[in-house]
């Protein structure tokens, strides 16, 4: 492979550390994809389109997972709005928050049927105070909750 690599109409470039960095759209919006080809696969451009197909199929379940682990975050916006530590017309609700969640970037770890990929949750307003959730997917399509980065 090359420097570039173009998957449907988008160019990837090669970066200095080894991963081709692009953009597509996820959760509607044009997003951050970076692509660590393990292999010498000929079948880049299906992977790819694959799994940011079922990204955009499957937003409720990734956020669903997150929720298990990190409805508190909704509370502690809450306490912060109260104590004047956060800035916001009223408390927040689930709805509130889930609907300010985004994806930042999609990593996607391409090496034929074993590719799997993650992602990092953001919100906007802010509502993980300046973290990103990572969320882990498997080959499988089995989503967990790596923890909270930044």
């Amino acid at each position: 492979m090359g420097d570039k690599i173009i998957i449907g109409n988008k160019e990837f470039v090669l970066d200095e550390i080894g991963y081709y960095i692009g953009k597509m759209n996820v959760w509607e919006k044009e997003t951050d994809v970076f692509l660590e080809i393990k292999a010498n696969e000929k079948d880049v451009d299906d992977i790819v389109f694959e799994k940011i197909n079922w990204l955009n199929k499957n937003k409720s379940k990734i956020i669903d997972t997150f929720m298990e682990e990190n409805d508190y975050f909704i509370e502690n916006i809450n306490d912060m709005i109260k104590s004047g530590d956060f800035t916001a017309d009223r408390e927040i609700t689930e709805k509130d928050f889930i609907e300010s969640l985004f994806v930042n970037n999609v990593t996607i770890y391409v090496k034929g049927r074993e590719t799997d990929f993650m992602l990092d949750l953001d919100a906007d307003p802010d509502y993980l105070m300046g973290h990103l959730a990572c969320m882990e997917i498997d080959s499988a399509y089995g989503v967990e909750c790596g923890g909270m980065n930044g």
